[in-house]
């Protein structure tokens, strides 16, 4: 049972249906708002849910102890959630933000007129690219993505796509192990915490609403991606990995799983660069044919 404002509860895999029955009917532009996502980064950010007006709001917090509140999920009273999860936030005498709220949020709403501060947040803005040209890669601007794959191709026959399934669980699990130990996970915070996520997505596979799919070489897998639907025109990635240093096989994974996977969408979300320069850089460089923008919210 999910409580009522002001009361908050630890999100738990027995509130996916409500949640997903309010996306389903208001389905967003932001990557993060999936319960797939929340659910898979609850530990990291120790996200919080309680019912509020149609919807939701959601709290985090953060490894410093710092706490935010996230869009909030509701479709007809966004100026009283607004305002009532900035003092909740005053509260307990925090800074009052919202974070990463999505350009759908603010769409249509006279932010001017409200005792509030609207800020982008550019590093959390979500790159949206077309699938057919993901899969396709024609042209001079995607030269560079079709060498690498036919390089990869060439030099590695025997491997092949297969969509992820329950009896892959193990074998992924033991995949991102290894993608970690060549990573070095263990000296990097960010990769630590991705890496629970992973784990949280694979090891909760079956109860949730993400697909996924893999590179196979010899019996063992060498790439692992996965996502979801995001609206009804827009399928999110949430991972997408690659053994390190086999060159093109990122782009053999994404143009196999988006092939197989995700014909039925126009456009695919493969969320932020959360400011990271060489990650930047890669997005760019596939072309995005938009950007999902975000947003702060604060006290005017």
């Amino acid at each position: 049972m999910i409580p009522r404002f002001p009361a908050f509860k630890p999100i738990e895999l027995t509130d996916r249906d409500a949640v997903e029955a309010f996306l389903a009917a208001h389905p967003p532009l932001a990557s993060e708002y999936t319960f797939t996502n929340l659910f898979a980064w609850r530990e990291t950010y120790r996200y919080q849910l309680a019912a509020f007006g149609d919807g939701f709001l959601i709290l985090k917090t953060d490894h410093a102890g710092r706490p935010a509140l996230l869009q909030p999920l509701v479709a007809a009273e966004k100026r009283a959630a607004v305002l009532a999860a900035l003092e909740y936030l005053r509260g307990l005498g925090a800074a009052p933000v919202i974070e990463r709220a999505g350009e759908d949020f603010l769409a249509g709403e006279d932010w001017a007129s409200w005792p509030v501060t609207v800020t982008e947040d550019r590093d959390n803005a979500d790159y949206v690219y077309s699938v057919p040209e993901l899969i396709a890669l024609k042209g001079e601007k995607y030269h560079d993505k079709k060498n690498l794959l036919h390089q990869f191709e060439k030099r590695y026959p025997g491997a092949h796509y297969v969509p992820l399934a329950p009896e892959l669980i193990g074998r992924s699990l033991l995949f991102q192990h290894e993608w970690c130990e060549e990573r070095e996970c263990a000296h990097n915070d960010g990769l630590q915490q991705e890496m629970c996520a992973v784990f949280q997505m694979l090891t909760h596979f079956e109860s949730l609403s993400a697909v996924g799919g893999a590179i196979e070489l010899d019996g063992r897998l060498i790439a692992l991606t996965l996502g979801e639907r995001l609206n009804a025109e827009t399928f999110v990635i949430h991972i997408e990995k690659a053994k390190p240093g086999v060159a093109g096989l990122y782009q053999a994974i994404n143009r196999e799983f988006l092939a197989h996977a995700v014909l039925d969408y126009p456009y695919v979300n493969r969320e932020q660069d959360l400011g990271i320069p060489g990650l930047r850089k890669a997005k760019l460089s596939y072309n995005p044919v938009r950007m999902v923008m975000k947003y702060r919210i604060g006290e005017g």
